[in-house]
């Protein structure tokens, strides 16, 4: 009888081991996400357009995600230094990177050493934002007008300096555009973020900004810098008084920038639904439009899908205006 106890107890000591250590790798890999906080790459530096908008965006998810979402700047090489480190980290979900059109879109076109893809190597978990770029001075610019600066451009040529965020950047991509639809020469001083170059234009170490205007608004609304023009064809409800390039006769195909959430591919698909389901929630409330229209930027929910098919748009399209305009060259 003894014996015979002793082997049921180890038959079911055996069967119980069994099914505990075959147990724990699907609960383990079945493990609610999130668990722990995540962490958010923004592509430039504190106090620009990407920033901005991407820490709002990341204190929404993280009420809605009940996790939290910590903001990192990494800001350099026109959006693509975060992009590209992003690729070297864990696919995961707890990693996501901001970026812009310029980071996403025009690098990969314009600087040679930029080779992401990305629809290919990321995944847009939101469209977060949109904004038109503006053309920015100090206010107390002798430039009252654009056509004061493009006067005062064309009298000494190379004469006048630009702030944009960066190499290649959509601010970038859009000022050459403007000079050479207006026949001026100007000197491009990159920066590597609106955060940036928005202390150099106030201490008047540059002339002008091209860049998003969610970037310059605060100092505008605070009196110390003003909106010559928005470039390209969209108004914006912050800055109802000033005109767009369109409004002024100067023609071209100015962008507007946008800011994008992003995984890298690979990430696994229950975690990437967790994350657009969030996003789509989040993008629709009161609160973050509210707080999104108070920077200035445009608020519109673009499903994940359509987000990817409108980057592959960009980039064809981008490709077409920079060999019209001759960008690569100018650009590279």
């Amino acid at each position: 009888m003894t014996l015979l106890n002793g082997k049921i107890l180890l038959a079911l000591g055996l069967v119980l081991g069994i099914s505990f250590y075959s147990a724990t790798p699907v609960a383990w890999s079945q493990e609610k996400y999130p668990s722990r906080p995540i962490e958010m790459v923004v592509a430039f530096p504190a106090g620009g357009f990407a920033d901005v908008t991407g820490r709002i965006f990341a204190e929404e998810m993280s009420k809605i995600l009940n996790a939290p979402i910590a903001p990192i700047n990494k800001g350099g090489a026109t959006g693509s230094l975060a992009a590209t480190s992003m690729l070297q980290s864990p696919k995961d979900g707890y990693s996501l990177l901001v970026n812009t059109l310029g980071g996403m879109v025009l690098a990969p076109v314009v600087l040679k050493d930029v080779h992401y893809d990305a629809n290919k190597d990321f995944y847009p978990v939101a469209f977060i934002t949109s904004a038109p770029d503006g053309l920015a001075v100090r206010a107390e610019s002798p430039y009252k007008t654009l056509n004061d600066l493009i006067e005062a451009a064309k009298k000494e040529p190379g004469k006048l300096s630009y702030a944009t965020a960066g190499t290649g950047v959509g601010g970038h991509f859009n000022s050459v555009i403007f000079a050479q639809n207006t026949g001026v020469k100007i000197k491009h001083v990159p920066f590597k973020g609106g955060g940036e170059y928005i202390p150099a234009l106030l201490g008047g170490h540059i002339d002008f900004v091209i860049g998003t205007a969610i970037a310059t608004l605060p100092q505008e609304s605070a009196g110390r810098i003003r909106t010559l023009a928005l470039m390209g064809r969209n108004k914006m409800k912050a800055l109802p008084s000033a005109p767009t390039t369109a409004e002024l006769g100067i023609k071209g195909d100015y962008l507007d920038s946008w800011a994008g959430a992003f995984v890298t591919a690979g990430t696994p698909k229950p975690i990437v639904d967790t994350l657009t389901a969030a996003a789509e929630k989040a993008i629709k409330s009161k609160e973050f439009g509210a707080r999104i229209e108070k920077t200035g930027g445009v608020v519109q929910y673009i499903p994940p899908s359509e987000f990817r098919s409108m980057i592959e748009k960009e980039k064809t399209t981008a490709l077409e205006v920079a060999k019209r305009e001759g960008l690569l060259q100018a650009l590279k």
